[in-house]
């Protein structure tokens, strides 16, 4: 029972999540965000993935075409729009039909839909279900992709499975959660031809030990 106030900060009487919608200072950048407390606390004090996020801001320019996959409620998506303007295009990918509306709203309290293409796909290597190729989505439909950020917990192999023919066209910077399948996503990234290997502080990686989220380049990348 002593726990009872502190659960109902986080959630309703159902047990679904409270979403807490707030104007903050994200990056420098003025944005509206609607998402859990606790995520919006964490964004106010210390920023979502905040060395990925700035390398995102680093790579990416005005004009470019970026592919966010498993955006959640959208912190990196926001990230990518700011950087490539309203020139540019941003693609993103959120499967859970809970978050996927509130993603939504936050694209739309932010004026920049006229910047992301949004869908609620589970992306893949293949096309059962609900499921989606990158290479389905965008090979026709994209220019020149820049920069693609892949966090899906657990299902990353696939993607970039199904992101072979855009990879080989566009020779893309690929960040790349690393929890599952490092080893098999690893051989697969030299197999496309990445020769690069970063973590998301632009250090280079250590092969015995990947770090969470890996930056793969066909180019050598320097820092600001």
């Amino acid at each position: 029972k002593c726990f009872k106030p502190i659960k109902n900060i986080f959630f309703r009487p159902d047990n679904s999540v409270e979403i807490i919608t707030k104007n903050i200072n994200y990056f420098n950048f003025n944005i509206k965000i609607s998402c859990p407390l606790q995520i919006l606390y964490k964004a106010e004090e210390y920023g979502i993935e905040p060395s990925l996020s700035r390398l995102i801001m680093n790579e990416l320019s005005k004009g470019d075409e970026c592919i966010d996959i498993g955006a959640n409620y959208g912190f990196i998506t926001m990230i990518m729009a700011k950087a490539v303007g309203i020139d540019g295009n941003v693609y993103s990918y959120e499967s859970d039909p809970m978050i996927y509306p509130i993603l939504l709203n936050n694209i739309n309290d932010n004026n920049i839909n006229n910047i992301c293409s949004t869908e609620n796909y589970f992306i893949s290597n293949n096309k059962m279900n609900n499921k989606k190729t990158v290479d389905d989505l965008l090979l026709i439909k994209s220019k020149s992709i820049k920069l693609i950020k892949i966090d899906t917990d657990g299902s990353d192999y696939n993607c970039l499975l199904g992101a072979e023919k855009l990879i080989h066209r566009d020779m893309p910077i690929i960040i790349i959660e690393m929890n599952e399948n490092a080893q098999k996503i690893y051989r697969k990234l030299c197999s496309l031809g990445y020769e690069y290997y970063y973590d998301q502080y632009y250090n280079s990686i250590n092969l015995e030990e990947f770090p969470i989220n890996l930056i793969a380049s066909f180019q050598p990348l320097t820092t600001l």
